[in-house]
Parts: structure tokens; sequence; C-alpha cells
């Protein structure tokens, strides 16, 4: 399954999140029981240190988990930038699956 493409846009110096839900092609929803997830935020494809997005599991039998940066790592961003960022969900086998991918752009603050 390829990675979707949703693009993003944050707020400099606000928490921000995003709650997302896995379902099946059938649209039936996925239980997440014993999977974790890892958000990345990067400048680039090829940045050697992106930004860690909190992951939380948010409802694991309706498939559904939260991702959220601080305000403290949004004040961070450069808002000139164009980010690019994405979302891996490994089962407790240890199969990873990117789920997700896109841009982000950066609306600054005053």
């Amino acid at each position: 399954m390829a990675a979707g493409t949703y693009n993003l846009s944050i707020e400099q110096g606000t928490s921000w999140s995003i709650q997302l839900q896995v379902d099946q092609p059938s649209g039936t929803d996925v239980d997440l029981t014993g999977y974790t997830f890892q958000g990345r935020l990067a400048k680039s494809y090829y940045d050697e240190s992106p930004v860690d997005m909190t992951a939380t599991l948010t409802d694991a039998t309706a498939g559904t988990f939260t991702l959220a940066l601080t305000s403290t790592q949004t004040s961070a961003l450069d808002s000139t930038i164009e980010y690019v960022w994405d979302v891996d969900m490994t089962s407790s086998g240890g199969t990873t699956t990117r789920l997700l991918q896109g841009r982000v752009t950066i609306s600054p603050e005053l």
C-alpha cells in the first residue's frame, strides 16, 4: 500500500495537533492495539535532524491516533521553508508501514 498524501498548515508559536484514523479499504476501522506511531517534520527529505511529533494512540479499537507539536517546537519552525512530513505505523510484530506524507507550510507569528 502506498502512503497517502496530506499537506499540513501549522501556525508558528502555537500548540498543534491532528487526529487521524486508520481504516480498511472497505471503510471499517483498523484495531491499532499494539501499534506504535512515529511522525516527523523536516526541512527536506535529506534533513538529518527532523522534528519528532508526539504520537499518542487516542482510541485503539476505533483506529485513531494523534500527532502533536508543542508551541516551543512550532516557534522554532522557519516560516520561509516548506517542510515535508510523514507518519509511520509499526505493528507489534515489527512491520512498519508509512501511512501519510506531504508538505507543510508554516504560518508565521507576529
